[in-house]
């Protein structure tokens, strides 16, 4: 269910036109919602980086004493390519 809320925003001219220059976008509407799903999908992506190297930090500290074949890194590479 998708839901929906109405507001009004003063938007910068200058900067809507430029953005209107990279965009698809027919309208201001289109535009935003266009900019918050990029917004958000580099914040996805953000936090997807950021948890990555958490848990590789995460293993290489449990794994310090240990000796591998193959480092941490590629080993998890490995395992997320497999899911």
């Amino acid at each position: 269910m998708m839901r929906c809320m109405r507001t009004n925003i003063v938007l910068n001219d200058d900067l809507v036109r430029e953005a209107m220059q990279y965009s698809t976008a027919r309208t201001r509407r289109a535009l935003v919602e266009e900019a918050l799903a990029t917004y958000v999908a580099v914040k996805a992506e953000e936090r997807r980086r950021a948890t990555y190297r958490e848990r590789l930090r995460s293993l290489e500290t449990r794994l310090r004493d240990v000796r591998l074949r193959e480092r941490p890194a590629d080993l998890l590479r490995a395992d997320r390519e497999r899911a």
